[in-house]
């Protein structure tokens, strides 16, 4: 009789989830940004929005939430009612951050995958008033004034911060961070000169490469890349393997959202990402299209990097707190 209860419990459980899926969604939804608007994270949320509303049939509002290095957006998605109308675009950060500091929520244990939503390149450029020329260059530059060298931090955590920590570690040089909230606000202060040198997501830098104001000093990817090939990879100057940090981005929701509605926004945002439009976008924005894959994937692929992070912080003692003006 027990068991035939705990069956007819389960299954009436399972009939209301997929009822529940199919009225879904039944007002606007959210994707929660963690940054500030207008850089990567929020440009990559605006490519699918509008796709995504057209194929859900309620407005897909995009809202910046920076602040505390993503933890304000982050825990206020991870408390949001599991219902799929609230959901967060995280990136790399989201994985390395509760290794930095003590944040209010889990990366895997509060959250469920729903997309991948593609990796960047990053960029380590120098502005046009700093005489080096080549990675070699930097780095006698900046032995000969240690801390002189103000560097772009948009947020501890984050692929640049962990890219310049890197940088250093193996160089021995000593960079000074200036914080911001987001690669966006730093720019006009970088392209002026004031900030020196900075690893930036490709395609926020590029127009800047090509317009002369910056220089491009090397690639944090495996090859070289079409936009700029005479820029040689971290790995050709001689760098370890540990220095390629590949900026990531995925479609999160609250951990208890209903499998079936999870599915359904995952479909959804499939179809957003393979429209030609968007993943011109995409590409344009200096991102790698992301292969198909599945909410079960999403969520190893978090757990992974969690633990990835959490060793790699570790064994190297990567800062918690990088020195800063």
């Amino acid at each position: 009789m027990r068991l035939h209860t705990l069956l007819a419990g389960a299954f009436l459980s399972s009939f209301s989830q997929l009822a529940y899926a199919e009225n879904f969604p039944t007002r606007p939804l959210r994707i929660v940004v963690p940054y500030p608007a207008g850089g990567v994270v929020d440009l990559l949320a605006r490519t699918v929005n509008e796709k995504l509303s057209a194929d859900l049939g309620q407005p897909v509002i995009v809202e910046a939430r920076p602040g505390a290095n993503g933890s304000i957006a982050t825990d206020a998605v991870a408390k949001a009612a599991p219902d799929g109308h609230t959901l967060l675009l995280a990136a790399l950060s989201h994985a390395i951050n509760p290794s930095l500091s003590k944040v209010p929520w889990h990366p895997v244990q509060d959250f469920a995958g729903v997309a991948m939503m593609g990796e960047t390149i990053l960029i380590l450029a120098v502005t046009s008033s700093l005489p080096a020329q080549t990675v070699p260059e930097l780095i006698m530059h900046a032995k000969a004034r240690p801390a002189q060298l103000n560097y772009v931090q948009p947020g501890k955590g984050t692929p640049v911060h962990v890219s310049t920590e890197l940088l250093m570690k193996q160089t021995g040089i000593k960079l000074t961070a200036v914080s911001y909230r987001g690669i966006p606000p730093a720019l006009p202060d970088f392209l002026s000169g004031q900030l020196h040198v900075g690893f930036f997501p490709l395609g926020q830098i590029a127009p800047h490469v090509e317009s002369g104001k910056a220089r491009a000093l090397a690639v944090v990817a495996p090859t070289r890349i079409r936009q700029f090939p005479d820029v040689p990879t971290m790995a050709e100057i001689g760098f370890e393997p540990s220095v390629v940090v590949r900026p990531w981005f995925a479609v999160l929701a609250p951990k208890r959202t209903p499998r079936a509605i999870v599915e359904r926004l995952h479909a959804g945002i499939g179809k957003a990402i393979a429209h030609p439009e968007v993943k011109a976008t995409i590409e344009g924005l200096g991102n790698v299209v992301p292969p198909p894959d599945t909410p079960q994937s999403v969520d190893k692929f978090l757990a992974s990097e969690f633990e990835r992070w959490r060793k790699f912080v570790a064994e190297t003692g990567l800062a918690l707190e990088p020195e800063q003006k």
